[in-house]
């Protein structure tokens, strides 16, 4: 079991959860720390500052009510190549209902076996380790174009045998100002009660976000410009803000690039938008800083 706690300690210490050294379930530390992972190679590409623009299906991660932004039926799929071995995945849904949107997705957060030893180091089998979630959500739009969303989820944290479980609820409003090309977001995220896991329990990282976003045309690319900003705290972690950009050319080709102040690893970010008919191809870079590398986001989405 020391080698499990172990293996969690370190994937803990990636996602920048603070721990005391011999202390890795320490009462009041924030566990499911997966949640905290972004989703959508074009929201990851400006710098994960999404709360106030997402309005696709990945606006079940980001903002709830978003997603009375998606029009019609709409779908994304998300890979992403995280660090020493751990991958990401996300699938999403949303479809208009009258006035309002409703959404569903599925989140997952996994390595490769890893190698199970005893207190003396003899080698006594293997261990999986991942994070599973599925989310559904609604979104109602409101009078002068906002919207109000509800997002359920129920999470699953998997070590070997052993299980952590919680189901969670995520609360957004989303106010564009008029014709102006601005938009307000915000997003409380991670609501719910403490889960435990073997014998420790811990509470959910709690998320507060807020930002605001503003589009404008730019006729000499045929396209748009955009630039958005969001501020971001989380239990257990110091105040974070994020900005991005993204210029979209005769809407076909969209470049991104973002900035983060107050992460320890992260500080940029870089992406790429090809959109064609019904289809869109986003890819997304983040380099890591202290040699853990650099993470790479693909979203593949549709319109059905």
């Amino acid at each position: 079991m020391r080698r499990l706690l172990s293996a969690l300690v370190s994937f803990l210490a990636l996602t920048g959860i603070a721990l005391a050294p011999g202390q890795p379930l320490a009462a009041g530390n924030p566990g499911f720390a997966f949640l905290k992972l972004g989703v959508g190679a074009r929201a990851m590409g400006m710098g994960s500052a999404y709360v106030a623009l997402a309005d696709d299906p990945t606006a079940l991660y980001w903002n709830p009510a978003g997603l009375a932004g998606a029009e019609g039926a709409q779908l994304i799929v998300m890979h992403n190549e995280w660090i020493q071995d751990f991958r990401q995945e996300f699938a999403g849904v949303s479809r208009q209902l009258g006035r309002g949107t409703a959404g569903f997705g599925v989140s997952g957060f996994y390595t490769s076996e890893m190698e199970k030893r005893d207190d003396v180091g003899n080698l006594i089998g293997h261990f999986g380790f991942n994070d599973f979630a599925v989310t559904g959500a609604y979104a109602h739009r409101l009078p002068q174009g906002g919207a109000a969303g509800l997002a359920v989820k129920f999470i699953r944290e998997m070590i070997d045998q052993e299980t952590a479980t919680a189901v969670a609820f995520d609360l957004g409003g989303r106010l564009p100002l008029g014709r102006s090309g601005v938009s307000l977001g915000a997003a409380v995220q991670n609501l719910g009660s403490d889960a435990k896991f073997i014998t420790e329990s811990f509470p959910l990282p709690r998320t507060v976000r807020a930002g605001a976003a503003i589009t404008r045309s730019i006729p000499s690319v045929e396209g748009s410009g955009t630039l958005s900003a969001e501020f971001r705290k989380a239990k257990g972690e110091d105040s974070r803000f994020q900005i991005g950009g993204e210029l979209g050319v005769k809407r076909h080709v969209a470049l991104r690039a973002g900035a983060k102040f107050g992460y320890d690893e992260e500080s940029m970010s870089f992406g790429l938008g090809l959109m064609q008919h019904r289809w869109a191809f986003d890819y997304a870079l983040v380099p890591l800083s202290s040699n853990l590398g650099t993470t790479h986001f693909v979203s593949v989405s549709a319109r059905l």
